[in-house]
C-alpha cells in the first residue's frame, strides 16, 4: 500500500476529519497526518489485513469451485452431445451388457474384478469420446481424464497378462474374461456414437499416445539433472536395445512362436495404415490412376489377411496348449509344431518361425512405413495450418502431463515408494534395475502411470484395427463388438465345464447384438428425434423372449443328450456352445428375413 491509498476503515478521509482527543491525541483506530496527505505513511491494523486474507481465500475458493462446476458441465456435455441422445434401445443395450458383465464375469473371476474391469470399459468409452473430439480443450480435459481411466484400464489388463502366462494360478481363459469384460464396456457405452466407426476411436488412440509422449519429455526433464541417471543411463539403454533385438531376431524356444505373430501382426498392420493413409494413386499419371488404385486395394487386402492370420495364430500359440493336453510348451514352441503339425508342413511352419532373414525384413518393412506415415503426417499439418494441428496435439499432453503430476504426488505415498522399490529390484537386467533406483520415487510413480496409458492406447488401436480390417460390420460396430465380447465370456465358460451357462450367455449376445442393430437402424432411418419408444421397447422384449427360448431350448437339448454323460468332457461343452451359437444364427436369419 503506498503513502497516497486511503487508509482502510475510511472513506478517503484527509486530516482535518480526523477525531482529536482533549489531551491533543487521536482517537483509537485513526492516524495523525501531517501536512499533505502524501507526507506520511498509511498505519494498516493487523485485524484489516486478516480480514483482507480470508476475503481473498474465499474468493478463490469460490473461484476454484466456479471452474470446477463449469468444466464438469462441460465434460458432461461434451458426452452427452458425442452420444446425441441415445435412443430407447441404446440404452437397452448398455443396461443389458453390463448387466451380463458383472453376473457372467462375477461368477469367473469374482465380483471385484469383474467390476473393475467393467467400470474400466465404461470410463475408456467416455474419454475416447473426449480425445475423439476436433476441439482442443475438449481434447485437453479427454488428456487429463485419460489418467485415471488408464489405472482403471491397467488393473485388470495385468492381472489378465498374469493370468495368460500363469502367474497368477488361472488359465489363458482367465485372460480372455478379464479381456471380454473390458471390451464389451466399452462398446456397450459407445454403442450409440457415431464416430466409433468414422475414425473416433483411432484419434483417441492416437491423443492417448501424445498424452504418453508428454508425460515421457516430462520424467525425462525431471531425471536427466541427476547424475546417477547420466551415469547408468548409456549402459540400461544399451542392454534393452540387445534384449529387445534378440527377442524379435534370436528369440528363445518359448517366445519365438509368439514374437513371429507379433512381428507380423504390427507389420502388416502399419503397411495397411500407411497404404490406406497416403494418397499413392496421386503420384501416377492420370491415366493410370485407376490401375494404381486397384493395386493399392490389392495390397490393403493382402494386408488385412495377413493381420487375420497372425491374430489366428497369436490366439492358437497361447489357447492350443491349454485346450490340448498334449502341448506341454505355453506358448507353442517352434519344438512341438513340428512334433505335431504333420511333416514336411510343420518343419517349414518351425524353419519360417525362427528365421531371423525374415525377421529383419518385417522390421525394415515396419520402420519404412512408419517413416512414410510420418511424413505423410507431417504434409498434412503443413497444408491444415501450423496453429492449429499444434493446439490439436499439445491438448491432450498438456492434459495427460498436467493430471498425471498431480495424481502422482498424491500417490507417492513412503507405502507406495517402498513397493515400487521392491518391484523395481526384482527387474531384469540388473543395470535397468539400477537406473530406475535413481530415479526420484515421484519420477517411479509416473513411470507407472506411463505404462497404464500405454495400455489404454493399445485398447483403442485394437478397437480400431479390428474395424479397419473388417472383422466388424460397417453398422451397429458398439452391438457387434460387445456381442462378440460377451461370446468369448460365453467360451470361457463352455472351457471349465459349465455349458448350459455358456448357452445362456450366448444366447444374451444375440439379443445384443439385435437390440443395438435395431436402434442402429432407426437412426439411420428416421433420426434420433423420432418418437418410437413403444416400438424400440416392444422390439426389445421380443429379443429378450427369442433368446431365453433359443437358450431355454438348447439347454433343454443339452440335457437330453447328455443325460447319462459326466460334464467333464471338453468337446462336449463344445459341441454344446456349438450347437447354441448354431441356433442363434438361424434364429438371427430368420428374423432378418
Amino acid at each position: 500500500m503506498t503513502a497516497s491509498d486511503p487508509e482502510p476503515g475510511t472513506d478517503g478521509r484527509d486530516q482535518k476529519s480526523t477525531p482529536f482527543r482533549s489531551d491533543g491525541g487521536t482517537e483509537p483506530g485513526s492516524s495523525t497526518r501531517v501536512g499533505s496527505p502524501r507526507s506520511g505513511p498509511t498505519v494498516v491494523s493487523s485485524d484489516d489485513h486478516g480480514t483482507r486474507d480470508h476475503s481473498r481465500l474465499e474468493s478463490a475458493r469460490n473461484a476454484a469451485s466456479s471452474v470446477g462446476k463449469r468444466g464438469t458441465s462441460a465434460v458432461l456435455g461434451t458426452v452427452r452431445s458425442a452420444l446425441a441422445q441415445p435412443t430407447t434401445s441404446d440404452v437397452a443395450t448398455l443396461v443389458l451388457t453390463l448387466a451380463i458383465c458383472l453376473a457372467v464375469g462375477g461368477s469367473l473371476i469374482g465380483t471385484r474384478l469383474a467390476a473393475v474391469a467393467t467400470v474400466g470399459g465404461v470410463g475408456a468409452a467416455l474419454v475416447a469420446i473426449l480425445l475423439g473430439s476436433d476441439r482442443p480443450v475438449r481434447r485437453a480435459v479427454g488428456g487429463a481424464l485419460a489418467v485415471p481411466a488408464a489405472v482403471l484400464v491397467a488393473v485388470p489388463v495385468t492381472v489378465a497378462w498374469a493370468f495368460a502366462v500363469g502367474v497368477a494360478g488361472f488359465g489363458p481363459f482367465a485372460a480372455v474374461t478379464v479381456w471380454s469384460l473390458v471390451v464389451a464396456a466399452l462398446a456397450g457405452t459407445l454403442a450409440s456414437w457415431d464416430r466409433l466407426g468414422d475414425g473416433g476411436v483411432r484419434a483417441a488412440a492416437r491423443a492417448t499416445t501424445l498424452a504418453a509422449l508428454g508425460v515421457v519429455v516430462v520424467v525425462v526433464v525431471r531425471v536427466l539433472p541427476e547424475a546417477g541417471v547420466r551415469e547408468r543411463a548409456g549402459p540400461a539403454v544399451a542392454e534393452v536395445t540387445g534384449a529387445a533385438s534378440g527377442v524379435l531376431l534370436e528369440p528363445g524356444k518359448t517366445l519365438a512362436t509368439v514374437s513371429f505373430f507379433g512381428l507380423v501382426l504390427a507389420t502388416a498392420g502399419a503397411v495397411f495404415v500407411t497404404v490406406g493413409y497416403v494418397p499413392i494413386e496421386r503420384l501416377a499419371p492420370p491415366d493410370r490412376r485407376e490401375t494404381v488404385s486397384r493395386a493399392v486395394g490389392t495390397v490393403r487386402h493382402g494386408n488385412s489377411v495377413a493381420i487375420r492370420v497372425a491374430l489366428v495364430g497369436l490366439s492358437g500359440a497361447v489357447m492350443l496348449p491349454a485346450l490340448l493336453e498334449q502341448f506341454s510348451d505355453v506358448p507353442l514352441s517352434p519344438r512341438e509344431l513340428t512334433a505335431t503339425v504333420p511333416a514336411p508342413a510343420g518343419e517349414a511352419l518351425a524353419t519360417v518361425v525362427i528365421a531371423r532373414e525374415l525377421r529383419t525384413l518385417l522390421l525394415v518393412v515396419f520402420a519404412v512405413a512408419a517413416f512414410v506415415a510420418a511424413l505423410e503426417w507431417t504434409r498434412r499439418a503443413l497444408r491444415r495450418g501450423l496453429a492449429a494441428v499444434l493446439a490439436r496435439v499439445l491438448a491432450p499432453m498438456v492434459g495427460g502431463v498436467v493430471l498425471t503430476l498431480a495424481l502422482a504426488s498424491v500417490l507417492a505415498t513412503p507405502t507406495v515408494e517402498a513397493s515400487l522399490e521392491a518391484l523395481v529390484r526384482r527387474i531384469e537386467p540388473q543395470v535397468v534395475a539400477d537406473l530406475l533406483l535413481e530415479f526420484p520415487p515421484i519420477a517411479l510413480v509416473v513411470a507407472v502411470l506411463l505404462v497404464a496409458l500405454g495400455m489404454l492406447s493399445s485398447l483403442f488401436g485394437t478397437v480400431s484395427l479390428l474395424r479397419a480390417i473388417r472383422l466388424l460390420p460397417p453398422r451397429a460396430i458398439g452391438s457387434a463388438l460387445a456381442a462378440t465380447a460377451i461370446l468369448g465370456l460365453a467360451g470361457s465358460l463352455a472351457v471349465i465345464g459349465r455349458p448350459e451357462a455358456a448357452i445362456w450367455t450366448a444366447a444374451s449376445a444375440f439379443v445384443v447384438w439385435d437390440v443395438g442393430e435395431y436402434a442402429d437402424g432407426l437412426r439411420a432411418e428416421l433420426g434420433r428425434d423420432a418418437a418410437m419408444m413403444r416400438a424400440e421397447l416392444v422390439h426389445a422384449l421380443g429379443a429378450v423372449a427369442t433368446g431365453a427360448a433359443v437358450a431355454l431350448g438348447t439347454a433343454g437339448l443339452y440335457r437330453w443328450a447328455a443325460s447319462d454323460v459326466l460334464v467333464v468332457d471338453r468337446r462336449l461343452a463344445a459341441a454344446a456352445l456349438g450347437a447354441a451359437l448354431l441356433a442363434v444364427v438361424l434364429v438371427a436369419w430368420v428374423l432378418r428375413k
